[in-house]
């Protein structure tokens, strides 16, 4: 049988894969594998589309991000960026400058910050309208929103926002569904507003990656946190507030774009006539860590946005030699050994036995402490580039203990 030509009728990338090979090409984030078939139908005319620059994608891209993922990513999220482009690096963490303030909306004030910054003709609002025509008025359920929905389905059913949206008669909508969504230029008017737009209510430069002193004389540690502090005593509220947070990442050739956004929801879920069905929120009190490994021939930029306590997972991949990493390959096996967390009143450590070894497990009970075996821990995203002999590798890197879906260009 001939070969079939028609790249139409091939599979959908579904399979998971951590990072990309080839260089040059357009790769991003997907929730999972359905936004990723979502997101398909957007290379041509958002993300692969060279005649959008990148930050005007990456804009783009966190605002459907924002619009599909409202549960995790609203207007009111505190928002960090770790931004690469024309060989210049950037780092931001948006959140307004009294955290407790629900009114502020400093997702969209980062986005507004990189279109000033970075597109002089034009602003967020150009973008949000420009976007209106290329993308669907439909978007996708993934499968976290699906579970948001079947576990606050009691709580969504009193709003008559929410309850539209995201129910059917008494069934909420499925992964294999579709809501519409609200114009994105109608959010961003809102934030336009003289209340919310206010440029001297909102922070972004205060924690910069300047926490940690370097492990080592030819290495870079740079994070938002101190890594020599001892786990233990280590401040956990991390896992004091019931904080939601999403990712986001896409690079293009040298270029890449990262985000986290994290926020609070609380109950009952109320939302406002003009900002549709993103329910109203409190930016997170701590940001998320990051950290920017740079070694000789190497620069890796890693976020740690998930469980209690994520600044350990960072430190351990110092502990565990991240500065002797050479390849997207190395990088990759480092990131799926198994983890485990320190964790105080009481003593204890989680770990990850089924990823783990033995000499692994017999360390760490020769410590006396209760140990709790969990399937697994933490998220670790973010991107890399390895400057070898011969080769040079650059990609974004995805956690195998996560859902998410790398996309890798055609």
């Amino acid at each position: 049988m001939a070969e079939n030509k028609n790249t139409s009728a091939l599979p959908v990338q579904n399979a998971k894969i951590n990072y990309c090979a080839p260089l040059g090409r357009v790769q991003y984030i997907s929730e999972d594998e359905h936004t990723l078939k979502f997101y398909r139908t957007l290379n041509t005319p958002i993300f692969e589309n060279k005649s959008l620059s990148f930050i005007e994608r990456s804009i783009m891209l966190s605002l459907i991000e924002m619009s599909k993922r409202p549960d995790e990513a609203s207007p009111f999220s505190r928002l960090q960026i770790y931004l690469k482009v024309n060989g210049k690096s950037y780092y931001y963490d948006f959140r307004p400058k009294r955290l407790e303030d629900d009114t502020k909306m400093p997702y969209l004030r980062g986005l507004d910050f990189l279109a000033q910054k970075f597109l002089p003709k034009q602003n967020l609002l150009s973008v949000a309208t420009k976007l209106d025509a290329l993308a669907p008025t439909a978007l996708g359920v993934s499968v976290g929103l699906e579970n948001f929905l079947l576990e606050n389905q009691k709580d969504l059913i009193k709003n008559d926002e929410l309850n539209e949206r995201f129910l059917k008669g008494d069934d909420v909508l499925t992964r294999y569904e579709t809501f519409e969504r609200k114009s994105f230029r109608a959010v961003v008017e809102q934030y336009m507003s003289p209340t919310n737009s206010k440029l001297s209510d909102y922070e972004y430069e205060k924690n910069g990656l300047d926490a940690n002193k370097s492990p080592k004389g030819n290495f870079e540690a740079n994070c938002n946190y101190d890594l020599s502090k001892e786990p233990t005593l280590r401040d956990e509220m991390f896992g004091r507030e019931p904080k939601r947070t999403h990712s986001i990442g896409m690079s293009d050739g040298q270029d890449y774009f990262l985000a986290v956004s994290s926020m609070t929801l609380f109950k009952p879920y109320t939302t406002q006539p003009k900002l549709s069905y993103f329910m109203k929120a409190r930016p997170s009190a701590l940001p998320m860590p990051i950290c920017e490994f740079k070694g000789k021939n190497q620069e890796i930029v890693l976020f740690s946005s998930d469980g209690r306590n994520p600044v350990q997972h960072l430190q351990h991949l110092v502990a565990y030699e991240i500065d002797q990493i050479d390849s997207s390959y190395t990088l990759n096996e480092l990131l799926n050994f198994s983890r485990h967390l320190f964790l105080s009143s009481p003593d204890r450590i989680l770990y990850e036995s089924t990823r783990g070894r033995k000499a692994q497990l017999d360390f760490f009970l020769a410590m006396n402490f209760p140990i709790y075996h969990v399937e697994n821990l933490g998220n670790i995203f973010g991107h890399a580039n390895f400057k070898g002999e011969k080769k040079q590798e650059s990609s974004l890197h995805i956690d195998d203990r996560s859902i998410a879906r790398l996309w890798c260009g055609q």
